[in-house]
């Protein structure tokens, strides 16, 4: 049976976080969503005009970081407006106008103020009739696979090995305390491919800034090999150096009347 609130505490501590990416599925009805979210604050802005439910959630899930299990047959257009609401508040909002069923559970960390708000992670959602259904078959809007490859990127490495930084917030902590509560193997594999894939962006950066500074060195190198044959040139026969710095001159008026004719 779902309940309406869940409250889960787990004892390992947290982890750092991976910066949020936008991303968003496929939606089925005309438009998209367009959802505004301050990881700072964990507040929501939602503008919808018969967009998929699903394609919503999973708009809503990857920019907030709450993951969202749902029935086959919650699908349905979604017509909402909200306007700078809390996330729960917001989601709430939505559920009661769709008429659904919803389970939220939260996760309190050890260590926090402990009359802190619990911190919402995860969201059961099921039509009316089935809330009380033993066989229910939830499914989740973003492949959590998925989602941890499009988080990672966010730390890709920068020019000079560095990575992106980010202020950490509600985003980042529910992603990393649905890490905590995953089963052991399954996390580290998670954690695993995102290793990999970071050392691969770096190898090929690696590649990147390494053709970049040999082309820069070829240029340097043309560069200077044509300055010191005009230098000999221009010592060898003034003439000939005079006239060729004549037409070079030319030839650029040229092309700045031609682009002011444009």
């Amino acid at each position: 049976m779902l309940k309406n609130r869940m409250e889960i505490r787990w004892l390992r501590p947290i982890l750092w976080g991976l910066v949020l990416v936008a991303f968003m599925a496929p939606t089925a009805f005309a438009g998209g969503p367009e959802v505004t979210y301050d990881k700072a604050t964990d507040r929501l802005s939602v503008g919808t005009d018969r967009v998929s439910l699903k394609g919503l959630l999973a708009r809503i899930s990857l920019l907030s970081g709450v993951e969202f299990l749902v029935d086959p047959e919650v699908e349905k257009p979604v017509s909402i407006t909200l306007k700078d609401r809390s996330l729960e508040k917001g989601l709430k909002k939505i559920m009661q106008t769709l008429n659904l069923r919803y389970a939220m559970i939260y996760e309190k960390k050890t260590g926090l103020d402990q009359s802190a708000e619990p911190l919402l992670i995860s969201m059961k959602i099921v039509p009316e009739g089935k809330e009380n259904n033993p066989n229910l078959n939830l499914a989740p809007v973003v492949d959590v696979n998925g989602e941890a490859v499009i988080r990672s990127k966010s730390r890709r490495p920068r020019r000079g090995g560095q990575t992106s930084s980010a202020k950490s917030g509600y985003a980042e902590k529910r992603w990393q305390a649905r890490l905590d509560r995953m089963p052991e193997e399954k996390r580290k594999q998670i954690e695993e491919e995102i290793m990999q894939r970071q050392e691969k962006q770096a190898a090929r950066m690696e590649k990147v800034e390494n053709r970049r500074a040999g082309h820069k060195k070829k240029v340097a190198g043309h560069r200077a090999r044509r300055q010191a044959a005009e230098e000999r040139l221009r010592a060898s026969n003034p003439e000939l150096y005079e006239l060729r710095q004549q037409q070079r001159e030319g030839i650029r008026q040229q092309v700045m009347e031609d682009r002011a004719q444009e």
